[in-house]
């Protein structure tokens, strides 16, 4: 019996190792280039078995999770047959937002050389290295290539893969980003769907006669903003004479909270999500036979839980009776699943009530809510005969105040001197407070949250510049390329060096250099605010100093830690209008090749005579008075040039040791992410006194006492 138990239990170990393997098995590539960064995978997946950080948008604290948990896509037809000869009602084929088949469902396609999914750049992507390590992601990888002739437009980046569906549908995916600081903040995606018969990975063509009668194609976005409560979800473009289609998510004040948290509030202050993020419909073709922008798609808007198994699963997952429940959301949307009313006036088809207008104060006091809401659009019907095909982009696009905005804002908001300048329209903005203003009930509250609420005007702006993209073939004016970036730490100074590719685009003018202190992300760590970038030095045309490619950074304090980029900038002459100026001058991207381990000021080595402690005491309560941004860090100073540290507790025990070999005065015990004064086995040390013993080469040694206080 207890053999017969482990060979079951081993059958079902491999059977879900093989329905893992069967329902995801992807090949990605990611987008870096601006401020929103994604993975782009080659089946078009962006559903939970994708994994964790699909979408990464940089607000404070390096590129986090924020905004979208996953998303997911479907396409839906009638009355179809498969290649048996069976008729099946309704077909549905695509990678939802729980989790997706690359095997039967949405299968990605290789090209002649067995390459599933490439990514083009512009130009070369530049190399970054810190003390002679180097940052940068290795290039160039399978699939990837520098080749603006394969890029329709400026951008940056584009990844393209195609997709084969079990429908007959073939899908181009290409996926774009840019640098440029007018279009950092969205990712564009361009799909065209072809009616070529194929359901599989082999080029055999099973339904060369098949006709697809009224298919539509549906987006799920499952929203996540804030970590401390469930988003609002709203809409807008469902009205003719609206300038942009976006569905969309913001923060709420969380429920049972016994303060106006709307933002996330820290408790020292900072907002910690503030953030909109949406997703754009951009351009829907009106027919096979009409690639002119439908305005009137998507023709579904609406809003309900992710937990809804016949749309968050896979189709073979789900009955016949579950396919026609999601075709008639497709087609009809959810009024007839959980009588939802609709708005009238909107253009022809189906838009619920947006989500934070239908006087309930919190997302979870929906009867329908388990878990998270997710955003619906549904676009089509489109008839595809053999051969035919539509387009259809969209962009994902995040806006909000900045964090350096959100620390001002939320420091006068918790000292309760928040105050505001502009227009008393909070409510148009946060419209639930229209029915229950407890939720901000004092000035303080409704200015905090309305400053927050001039994320929706950025999320806007930003989501108008990609449809100007869109709309102008995706020319963007662009930048010089960034230079590659070398930053060496030396005895009184930190040199930064930059390469000389830049100087190839026509309008060159010249180099910025930028540096953050600390850290190279936003934060604020023991009341002392690190990772802002601030210009440090400019070259070339219009500044005080000549062209050159290298700079001395003279003005760094020991021990601390300085992250640099280097900015190329052109005078502006050839840039043609953009979505918000006219010829200015622009820079290339900074997160293209910004560092991100630190560079410290050295000195000269010292003997065994000159080394001190610093701090020392070492006082974790006051962290302002420690390494700005490494505020659990201990440095030995002037040291010989080459020597071994071994840190011993008070009672002899010998619990970390530091080889000392790069001929300066410093060495950091803690100068890394996962090692902030740490023992050999990772436990952080206690209070008391430590005994450094530094031995050099030659055996000569001397002790060294030191505090921690904890």
């Amino acid at each position: 019996m207890r053999k017969f138990s482990c060979l079951i239990g081993l059958l079902s170990l491999l059977f879900c190792l093989f329905m893992y393997q069967h329902s995801y098995a992807g090949v990605l590539k990611w987008i870096r280039a601006g401020k929103y960064q994604t993975k782009v995978i080659d089946s078009g997946d962006q559903s939970e078995s994708a994994g964790e950080g699909t979408f990464a948008y940089y607000y404070f604290d390096a590129f986090t999770r924020s905004g979208i948990d996953h998303a997911g896509w479907q396409l839906g037809t009638k009355e179809w047959t498969d290649d048996k000869g069976n008729l099946w009602p309704v077909k549905i084929s695509g990678a939802p937002h729980g989790n997706s088949d690359e095997v039967l469902n949405t299968i990605p396609i290789p090209d002649a050389d067995g390459i599933y999914i490439h990514r083009y750049y512009r130009n070369q992507p530049p190399t970054v290295s810190v003390d002679g390590v180097r940052l940068d992601e290795p290039f160039p990888m399978e699939g990837d290539e520098v080749a603006p002739d394969k890029i329709p437009g400026t951008a940056d980046v584009m990844v393209e893969s195609w997709i084969n569906t079990s429908m007959g549908i073939t899908i181009h995916q290409r996926v774009f980003g840019w640098s440029q600081k007018h279009h950092d903040d969205y990712i564009l995606y361009d799909w065209t769907f072809e009616n070529t018969g194929n359901i599989d990975a082999d080029a055999e063509i099973e339904l060369p006669n098949q006709v697809l009668k009224d298919v539509y194609f549906q987006r799920a976005n499952n929203w996540i903003l804030p970590s401390a409560s469930r988003p609002w979800n709203s809409s807008y473009g469902e009205f003719p004479g609206d300038s942009l289609r976006i569905m969309y998510a913001y923060p709420q004040r969380s429920r049972g909270a016994d303060e106006d948290d709307f933002g996330n509030t820290r408790s020292n202050g900072f907002l910690r999500r503030p953030q909109y993020i949406g997703e754009a419909i951009l351009h829907a073709d009106t027919s096979p036979d009409d690639a002119t922008d439908n305005p009137a798609q998507p023709q579904m808007t609406a809003f309900q839980t992710a937990e809804l198994p016949w749309i968050k699963l896979r189709a073979e997952l789900n009955g016949p009776s579950d396919h026609a429940l999601l075709y008639e959301v497709m087609k009809n949307g959810f009024l007839g699943y959980d009588g939802t009313p609709e708005m009238e006036g909107t253009y022809p088809g189906h838009h619920s009530v947006r989500l934070d207008e239908r006087g309930v104060k919190f997302v979870r006091d929906f009867p329908w809510f388990n878990w998270r809401t997710c955003t619906y659009s549904s676009t089509g019907p489109y008839t595809l005969n053999p051969g035919d095909s539509f387009r259809i982009v969209w962009a994902t696009v995040v806006g909000t105040i900045s964090p350096e905005v959100a620390w001002k804002v939320g420091k006068e908001w918790l000292a309760g001197t928040c105050t505001w300048d502009g227009a008393d329209d909070l409510e148009d903005y946060y419209p639930v407070l229209k029915d229950f203003p407890d939720l901000a009930p004092t000035d303080n509250d409704r200015n905090k949250d309305r400053w927050i609420c001039t994320g929706k005007d950025s999320l806007f702006a930003n989501a108008w510049a990609a449809q100007w993209a869109v709309r102008n073939n995706y020319n963007v004016p662009v930048p010089p390329p960034a230079p590659s970036v070398d930053v060496m730490s030396l005895p009184d100074k930190i040199t930064i060096s930059w390469g000389t590719e830049s100087e190839a685009a026509s309008d060159f003018a010249g180099y910025k250099v930028y540096r953050a202190t600390g850290a190279p992300d936003y934060n604020e760590e023991g009341g002392v605010v690190v990772g802002k970038w601030t210009k440090i030095y400019e070259c070339g045309q219009g500044t005080s100093n000549a062209l050159t490619h290298s700079y001395d950074d003279t003005n760094a304090d020991r021990g601390i830690a300085y992250f640099y980029y280097v900015s190329a900038f052109d005078d502006g002459s050839e840039n043609t209008a953009d979505v918000r100026d006219v010829g200015s001058s622009l820079e290339s991207g900074e997160y293209v090749n910004r560092t991100t381990v630190g560079a410290h000021l050295t000195r000269s080595a010292g003997t065994l005579s000159s080394i001190r402690v610093v701090p020392n005491p070492f006082n974790v309560g006051a962290q302002e008075l420690q390494f700005t941004g490494e505020p659990d860090k201990i440095m030995f100073m002037d040291l010989p040039p080459v020597c071994t540290i071994k840190i011993y507790s008070e009672n002899g025990s010998l619990i970390k040791t530091l080889e000392h070999t790069n001929g300066s005065g410093d060495e950091a015990w803690g100068n890394v992410l996962l090692e902030h004064s740490t023992t050999e086995t990772g436990q952080i040390v206690v209070s008391g006194i430590y005994i450094a013993h530094i031995e050099t080469p030659d055996g000569e040694s001397i002790n060294v006492k030191f505090l921690i206080v904890r």
